[in-house]
Formats: C-alpha cells, sequence, structure tokens
C-alpha cells in the first residue's frame, strides 16, 4: 500500500469529476432549496416582522425529510459511473496496483462528498443574504415563536423544516455542525455501496441498493415506525434523535455514527475482497 499512489489517483480521479458539466445539476438543487426553505422561511418572517437566523436555512437543509432524499440523490447523480472503468482503467489499475485503486477511490469519494456539501452549503448562505438574516448564538424567532404566534395561520412547512426537537435540544451551530456530518457520513455510505457492487459486477444492484435505503427509509420516516432506524435516512436527521422536550436521546448519536462508520467499513472491505478476487484481464469489458 503506497500512500502516494492512493492520493495521486484519488486527485487525478477528484480532477475529471470537478470538471464534469453535470456539475451544473447544483444550479437546479439551489433552485429547488430557494423554494423549498428560503422563501417559507423569509414569509414566516415577514409575517411576525422578525429575521431568520443565517444559519436556519441550513439547519433546514439537512432537517427536511423531502430534502434528505433530493441531497444523496442529486450526490449519487454527479456520482454516476462512479468508480469510472473505461478504456485505459486496466493500465491505470496496474500502475496503482488493486489495494490503492480501491482506497483512492474512496479517498475520491470523501472528497467529492465534501465539496458537494461545501457547495450547497454556500450556496444556501448566499441566496439567504438578500434576506438580510440575523447571526447570534440562539435561534430567531421565526424558529422559537412563529408557530405560537399564529397558530393554526402558521405556515407548517415551517414547523416541519424546523421541528422543536431541533430548536430545544441544540443552538444552530451545533445543529448544522452534527447533521452535516451525518450526511457527510450518509452519502460515504451510498458512494461505498455503489463501489463494492460494481467490483462485483453488480453495479445495477448498487444503484437498486441505494435506492431502496433511501426511499423505504424515508418512507418509515414518515411514518414514524421504529424500522426507521434501520436505514440512514432516519441516522441522518439529527432532530429524530431527540424528543420536544426532554433532554434524554431516543437514540444516541454515537449510535448513528456507529452505523455509518460500520457500513462505509464492511462496504470498503467487501470493494477490497471484489478487486482480489476479480479477473481484470480482459481489456474488452472496459472498450
Amino acid at each position: 500500500m503506497s500512500g502516494r499512489k492512493i492520493i495521486l489517483h484519488a486527485r487525478m480521479e477528484y480532477s475529471l469529476w470537478i470538471t464534469n458539466p453535470r456539475m451544473s445539476i447544483l444550479l437546479v438543487l439551489l433552485v429547488l432549496i430557494h423554494s423549498m426553505i428560503l422563501q417559507p422561511l423569509a414569509q414566516a418572517g415577514g409575517q411576525i416582522g422578525a429575521r431568520f437566523h443565517l444559519l436556519e436555512p441550513l439547519a433546514a437543509l439537512c432537517n427536511s425529510t423531502l430534502i434528505q432524499l433530493i441531497l444523496p440523490i442529486g450526490f449519487l447523480i454527479l456520482m454516476a459511473g462512479f468508480p469510472r472503468m473505461e478504456r485505459g482503467f486496466l493500465l491505470q489499475l496496474y500502475r496503482v496496483g488493486r489495494l490503492n485503486w480501491v482506497l483512492g477511490e474512496l479517498l475520491h469519494l470523501a472528497m467529492a462528498a465534501a465539496t458537494y456539501l461545501a457547495v450547497v452549503l454556500a450556496g444556501t448562505m448566499l441566496c439567504s443574504l438578500p434576506y438580510a438574516p440575523t447571526a447570534g448564538p440562539g435561534w430567531s424567532a421565526v424558529a422559537t415563536d412563529y408557530t405560537a404566534i399564529l397558530e393554526d395561520a402558521a405556515l407548517k412547512t415551517v414547523a416541519m423544516l424546523l421541528p422543536k426537537n431541533l430548536y430545544q435540544q441544540m443552538g444552530p451551530g451545533a445543529a448544522v455542525a452534527g447533521s452535516l456530518l451525518l450526511l457527510f457520513l450518509c452519502l460515504m455510505l451510498m458512494g461505498a455501496v455503489l463501489l463494492a457492487a460494481s467490483l462485483s459486477r453488480a453495479q445495477f444492484l448498487g444503484i437498486a441498493a441505494d435506492a431502496a435505503l433511501l426511499l423505504v427509509g424515508a418512507g418509515f420516516v414518515i411514518l414514524d415506525s421504529p424500522c426507521m432506524w434501520g436505514f440512514p435516512c432516519a441516522h441522518t436527521l439529527i432532530w429524530l434523535h431527540f424528543t420536544p422536550y426532554l433532554r434524554t436521546p431516543v437514540c444516541p448519536l454515537w449510535i448513528s455514527w456507529l452505523y455509518f462508520l460500520l457500513g462505509i467499513g464492511l462496504a470498503a472491505a467487501l470493494a477490497c475482497a471484489a478487486a482480489r478476487r476479480r479477473s481484470f484481464d480482459s481489456i474488452l469489458e472496459f472498450d
């Protein structure tokens, strides 16, 4: 195993990924985020004469069940064809080595997931600036008082974006940081499943497994079924880990971290094993 070869391979794959024309899908995501998150928060603030906190759109972005479907799907679209196994692949594999290649792909996946989240979050913050959001250590009145002030006339969207389980348990900074870590681990798990499935000659099965994990998991979250904790969606939504008032967590955060780390580790181990077993002798497969 060579750290230099792993880094060079990951850097090469990342440079090809970041310059792919599919990156324009990020603009579509920002439009959806603006209409589904920023506009409702701004409308709610206008109704009570208050401004939302700069971090509240980011907290809502990471804690909406619907957005938690859209963000991973957008990432999987950008990672279409991962890992890249096309013309010239065999020469690259033999030069780098099988284990180095797999580890380089995992490093590339981590770099891509971090970039994806950074761009989405930076774009969300920039789109928030025209609404002149506030800044400070605590939540704004839009999050904490809006529903109580307007009661039945309040927009139900705001209560869904910023539930009590979130703003009564932690500050906006902690909510955003914790949610980002869980979302990053979720994207890593989705990509690791694709890598293991592709090396096992079952790329379509990997895509289907990712789709099932996301869709079925979101369905269980909507139904509030205990089965939701078997899927990534529930572990990614930090507000689900807490009750609205009590400090005792429904599911400790460390369990969700362990859930994702074990899943990523298992998929990575399967990818390494498949890479060792698989015959790459025929270049026709990659033409």
